[in-house]
Parts: structure tokens; C-alpha cells; sequence
């Protein structure tokens, strides 16, 4: 044996050393329904079968909601120059704010934006949840360009203020440094909110052709020119991991082995662009996630509350239909035991 692992509705809440004999772990449940689970694994990454053990707790406790949000639209190489994505930001912890009330008692929020996203500020900015509590909620936000970079692996980017394509691993942030915010701290719902779209991965030929559609539709792009850099096989013969991220459905990779529990949700399909309009100054993305948390648009069932799985239909139809169905969010990782949402009445 080398570790083990104790879950709460598949979030990991506590990890070590695993030994033999007999192991007491207190585990802080959180209110209504826990799924609790246990298991080890041995030095070469095999993990034991998980028994699941469930637990009611009735009890009302008070919560507040925490939102960490990175918007990048100037950039140290103008020719990434975006027009909203920080205002996307600035515009989301502004309806964020007004949820002080409305099942939440504190709202806290941090904003960076353009020369201030850095890899260093984003890494240091995980002790803003430090004394979050386990019934909180923490929603983390994310606007600008995305890319996979040309390694083996196709890693996966968040172009910092910063950011040189020609070395991304020295100057931009993987997506793990970015989930890494989501890894290890005490609220169990998590949203991660992704409005950035993965350039590099679209043939440049196929790139002219959205922004092309783009404009007739009256919606800009925010996609840029990689050069050489397009990866499709039509624009370079490339087959295996590369091709299928350009023909994937889903934006980012699961990493099954590393899950933060939180709902990771994009703006768009790989293959894909983003879009943003100047009528709105939003991304369409962000325009529909702040409708959704601030009128009663997608509260299907009339409750009041919409819910994470509303949230994702109401924004995923809206969102391709003002792109002229050029772009389609999608939820890339889920949890269907950690149910949440916001009241919108």
C-alpha cells in the first residue's frame, strides 16, 4: 500500500500515507445528503474498490460564496489583444456581489485582470479561500485566450498577461496550476467557469471560415492566428492525440485520477472559437452565465433557485443560438453528487 483517499460526494477531504492496522479519521459532513468513501492505493497507482457509506445531515447552516476570477484582454504581445475578457471578470464579481442574502450570508470576492495575471499571481491567489468553510460556496472564473501548446502531451494553457507563444511553459499557466485552485480547499461546491477558447488546436483555414461566419452573424471572435501552429490533420496530416483534440467534443481532458469535485463548465467545444459583441461588451459565455444568476430565464421549474444543472442548459441554448451556432458550451467534468445552485427571486 502507499496511500489512501476518504471522499465526500467524490471530493477528496483527506489523503496520506496508507499503513497497516487500523486508521481514525474525523470527517466534517456537510448539510443534506454525504456520500463518504474510502480507499487505497498501492505503489504502482492501482486503487482499491470504494464502499460507499451515506449520511442525512437535516440541519440548516449558514454559508457564504466565494468567487476568484482572472480576465486577461491586454497583453505584453498586442497581437493577443482581446476587447472584454476583463470586464468579463469585473462584470461577473458585480452579480456575484448581490447575492449577499440570498442563501448566502458573506460574499467575498478577488478580481485579477490583465497585467495582473500572472503564473506566480495565480498560484498565490489559493490562500483567498484558506478559511472557507466546507458548505461554502467557491466559483472560479477564468476569461482571455486558451491553447494546447505543441509537446507530446498537448497541454493545455490559460495565456497569462505575460504569455509568449513561442514558450508557453515558461510564461503561461497549465491547466493544472489553474485546477490546482480547486484542489485541496474546504468548500465542497465548485464551479469552475471557463471563457476562453483553445486557438492552437484550429487549422487556420477552418479559423477564417468561423471568423468569417462570426462577423456575418454580427459576433466578434476571440480566437487569434497561430501561424504554423494549426494541428489539425487536414492542416498537417498529424493523427492520434492531436487530431482527436481538434475533433473532440469536450474542451479539456478528465483527469480521473486527479478530480477536484468541481463542475467544470467551457465556453466552447474543442475545434471551436469563442465569441464575444460589442452591444453587450461581454463574451457570450459570460453574458448568459450573469442572465442565468440574475433573472428567473433559467429557472425552468419556477422555484426561485436555479440549479447548476439549469445553469448549464439555460447558457448552453442561449449561447449557440446568439452565436448563430457557432459556439456550444460544454460541461467538462460533472459531479452528480454535489448539487447546488442560486436563488434568482
Amino acid at each position: 500500500l502507499s496511500s489512501y483517499n476518504i471522499f465526500v460526494n467524490d471530493i477528496i477531504v483527506e489523503t496520506g500515507k496508507a499503513t497497516e492496522g487500523t486508521l481514525n479519521a474525523a470527517v466534517k459532513l456537510g448539510a443534506g445528503k454525504n456520500k463518504v468513501e474510502f480507499s487505497c492505493s498501492d505503489i504502482h497507482g492501482m486503487e482499491s474498490m470504494r464502499v460507499p457509506l451515506y449520511f442525512e445531515l437535516n440541519e440548516k447552516r449558514k454559508s457564504d460564496i466565494y468567487l476568484l476570477a482572472f480576465g486577461v484582454s491586454k497583453y505584453q504581445n498586442p497581437g493577443l489583444n482581446l476587447q472584454y475578457a476583463h470586464k468579463d471578470a469585473l462584470d461577473l464579481e458585480k452579480v456575484i456581489q448581490k447575492m449577499k442574502g440570498k442563501g448566502f450570508e458573506n460574499i467575498y470576492t478577488k478580481v485579477l485582470t490583465n497585467e495582473q495575471v500572472t503564473p506566480e499571481a495565480i498560484k498565490s491567489a489559493k490562500d483567498f479561500v484558506k478559511n472557507a468553510k466546507p458548505d461554502d460556496t467557491f466559483i472560479l472564473f477564468i476569461a482571455g485566450h486558451g491553447m494546447h501548446d505543441s509537446d507530446p502531451e498537448a497541454t493545455y494553457y490559460y495565456l497569462t498577461s505575460n504569455a509568449d507563444l513561442k514558450n508557453l511553459k515558461g510564461t503561461a499557466a497549465d491547466f493544472e496550476t489553474i485546477e490546482d485552485l480547486l484542489q485541496g480547499i474546504p468548500p465542497r461546491n465548485k464551479l469552475f467557469l471557463m471563457d476562453a477558447c483553445e486557438s492552437g488546436e484550429i487549422d487556420e483555414e477552418d479559423q477564417g471560415q468561423m471568423i468569417a461566419a462570426a462577423t456575418g452573424a454580427g459576433i466578434a471572435s476571440r480566437g487569434f492566428k497561430t501561424g504554423n501552429q494549426g494541428t489539425s490533420e487536414k492542416a498537417q496530416g498529424i493523427s492520434g492525440k492531436r487530431a482527436y483534440l481538434y475533433q473532440k467534443d469536450r474542451y479539456i481532458y478528465n483527469d480521473l485520477v486527479r478530480r477536484s469535485g468541481a463542475i467544470v463548465f467551457s465556453s466552447s467545444r474543442g475545434g471551436e472559437l469563442s465569441y464575444e459583441r460589442s452591444d453587450i461588451e461581454n463574451g457570450l459565455f459570460t453574458e448568459y452565465i450573469m442572465k442565468a444568476l440574475t433573472t428567473t430565464e433559467a429557472d425552468k421549474d419556477n422555484n426561485g433557485f436555479v440549479s447548476t444543472d439549469e445553469l448549464r442548459q439555460y447558457v448552453s441554448e442561449q449561447v449557440a443560438k446568439a452565436s448563430g451556432d457557432l459556439q456550444h458550451p460544454t460541461v467538462d467534468r460533472d459531479n452528480i453528487y454535489q448539487k447546488f445552485g442560486f436563488i434568482v427571486k
